[in-house]
């Protein structure tokens, strides 16, 4: 009878010991970007054409090759474009997303962008928002082909290659 009190014991501490080993500290949080006036705001940041341009010009500053695009919703512009690099090139797919929901880009969202990439034989897949990603959707593809793009780093690139 004693030897199952240890073994029960045993197992009731290693699991407290399992439960304990997930509590580790959150990813830190996303810089956020400001604006003084509301006059401030690029023009690209409130009206979804201009953002449309906006992001083929950035996307351009890769050498990457505008194929087509079309919006599928009033908030997301797919974009197919194309490397023609030897060894490296390929098939590259964008998602602009404009003004998402609460102004964040969820999980299922990059999950769903992330399977069209494996699906078309993309080698690479960029999404790019004027919000926000979750922290569930940037751990879920540190190891895939897909860039996250936030409003931030969208308008420090701009700012980069002189397109702002």
């Amino acid at each position: 009878m004693g030897l199952f009190i240890i073994a029960f014991i045993a197992f009731a501490i290693g699991i407290v010991l399992i439960l304990l080993l997930k509590n580790v500290s959150p990813p830190p949080p996303q810089e956020l970007i400001q604006f003084d006036n509301p006059g401030d705001k690029p023009a690209y940041l409130l009206d979804r054409e201009a953002f449309k341009e906006k992001c083929l010009e950035f996307l351009g500053k890769f050498d990457l090759e505008y194929k087509h695009s079309i919006w599928a919703n009033e908030h997301e512009l797919e974009i197919d474009m194309l490397d023609e690099t030897p060894v490296v090139g390929g098939k590259y797919l964008a998602l602009c997303i404009f003004e998402p929901l609460h102004q964040q880009v969820d999980l299922f969202k990059v999950k769903g962008f992330l399977d069209s990439v494996k699906g078309e034989g993309a080698a690479r897949g960029i999404v790019i928002t004027t919000g926000y990603f979750s922290n569930d959707a940037q751990k879920a593809i540190e190891e895939d082909p897909v860039e996250l793009v936030n409003v931030v780093s969208f308008l420090n690139y701009l700012k980069k290659f002189d397109i702002y």
